[in-house]
């Protein structure tokens, strides 16, 4: 691919011109993942940095725990637990470079259809079934608000208040 073509292809990813590069995330990790329990904020942080840092030449990312938590400003602890979670929700692989002492991380394809999911980790199911009802609690609650202050308003317009 020519450069001004990877250019042109790249601007098609964002909704803007950016030139300070970028990092692609498949839309599985916010559709799919988002709903497993153990896969918080910081988890979702860790694994774009590590995706940043990913290394195609060499097929994985390899920035130490350290490095991770100083980039990101979270402790050192985070780091771990998020990589556990990772290795857990089977989207990273870490193995230990024996020239240099350290973890390398290898990226697996995540699971992109929501049934093998929920499947695969019932957890996240239970999570969203519970924050759909959640969600269709909260839109009863606004609906009600919203009839109660029409009869307001009307009883308002017609003098009756």
């Amino acid at each position: 691919m020519t450069e001004q073509k990877q250019t042109i292809d790249e601007q098609k990813v964002l909704p803007f011109k950016y030139d300070a590069g970028w990092t692609g995330v498949p839309n599985a990790i916010f559709e799919l993942y988002s709903f497993h329990p153990k896969f918080t904020g910081a988890t979702l942080r860790v694994y774009l940095y590590l995706l940043h840092r990913f290394n195609h030449t060499e097929g994985y990312a390899w920035p130490t725990q350290d490095q991770i938590a100083d980039a990101l400003c979270v402790s050192r602890s985070t780091v771990v637990t998020a990589i556990s979670t990772l290795k857990e929700l089977d989207l990273i692989l870490v193995n230990r470079n024996p020239t240099y002492d350290n973890d390398v991380y290898f990226f697996k394809r995540p699971i992109a259809n929501r049934t093998a999911f929920e499947h695969r980790f019932p957890e996240a199911l239970a999570k969203r079934i519970k924050h759909e009802r959640s969600r269709l609690a909260d839109i009863q609650q606004r609906h009600e608000r919203k009839q109660a202050f029409e009869k307001i308003q009307a009883a308002a317009k017609d003098g009756l208040l």
